[in-house]
């Protein structure tokens, strides 16, 4: 995918249009390759706080979604939001932006592309692996009357989280801005 095509598909012009919910939502769900660099110039040029807020929101919405009995998966992926959140924080500098631009492409491809969930039907019994967004899909199907599923995000667990640094100023100044807006 190349950067017109990208822009394209996240219904953007320019990186500065990535700020709406759809725009987040789109990109973490996008299974087709996406060049580094057009990944890194977006981010690098989209206002992060807006980011960071846009991150915070989806998050929230997927986990309504979870498996109430899965404490595991809802601390993993909430160890990745507050990981993508202080990210979309962390400044300016080329190593953070680096950093960004490389756990959002991480988040991406697990999420939609690698991940495994195993998904089995209540009342037919039988058994698919989806990736973890098509089992929250799934999940949210279910709650509309759809079928009903057992999920499980065993396999999905051994995410690999780098850990970043951020003090406590930092982390608390962007609490404060978050509940400004």
């Amino acid at each position: 995918m190349n950067t017109e095509e990208l822009y394209n598909y996240l219904d953007i012009e320019e990186p500065e249009d990535f700020q709406y919910f759809e725009n987040l939502a789109l990109l973490f769900e996008c299974e087709d390759e996406i060049k580094y660099d057009d990944l890194y110039f977006l981010l690098k040029n989209a206002d992060r706080k807006t980011l960071a807020v846009l991150i915070d929101d989806y998050f929230e919405e997927l986990s309504d979604f979870f498996p109430e009995d899965d404490t595991d998966f809802y601390l993993l992926m909430d160890k990745i939001r507050l990981s993508l959140k202080g990210l979309a924080l962390g400044g300016d500098e080329e190593n953070v932006i680096s950093n960004l631009t490389e756990e959002i492409d991480r988040f991406r491809q697990w999420y939609s592309v690698s991940s495994e969930v195993i998904c089995s039907a209540v009342d037919m019994g039988e058994e698919r692996t989806e990736t973890v967004r098509d089992a929250i899909a799934l999940a949210r199907l279910e709650k509309l009357g759809g079928e009903k599923f057992l999920y499980d995000f065993r396999n999905c667990e051994d995410y690999p989280l780098d850990e970043y640094i951020m003090s406590f100023a930092d982390v608390a100044a962007s609490e404060e801005s978050a509940s400004e807006e």
